[in-house]
């Protein structure tokens, strides 16, 4: 089960790939078709535009600390629970599929 709550996470020691995985979720959450405006931020805890600048300034965020954390859990948890209905614009904005993107979601909040 995916934890909703925004969790400490190891985004210090990451391979250039899973920045770019991470950067990838930030960019579909912010702009692309899984999410309505109108819910966004209740999903979110965030509003699109804070969302989007991190997406803008991944992986060096602008942001605090605790507001990339909400910004990088959230799409992840979103991306994954959420029922968008978008499976076929997946590929579009994500290099990995669903059960990749948990594990990458597991091994930030150190599980294996």
């Amino acid at each position: 089960m995916l934890d909703s709550h925004a969790e400490a996470m190891d985004l210090d020691h990451l391979s250039s790939a899973d920045r770019g995985i991470i950067g990838q979720a930030l960019r579909a959450a912010a702009d692309g078709p899984f999410f309505p405006d109108w819910e966004f931020h209740t999903l979110f805890g965030l509003a699109r535009g804070e969302v989007r600048a991190i997406a803008d300034s991944w992986p060096k965020p602008v942001r605090s600390a605790e507001t990339v954390t909400t910004a990088v859990n959230n799409s992840f948890v979103n991306l994954l629970g959420y029922p968008h209905r978008q499976d076929a614009a997946w590929p579009k904005w994500l290099s990995v599929d669903r059960t990749q993107l948990k594990e990458l979601f597991d091994r930030l909040h150190g599980q294996k």
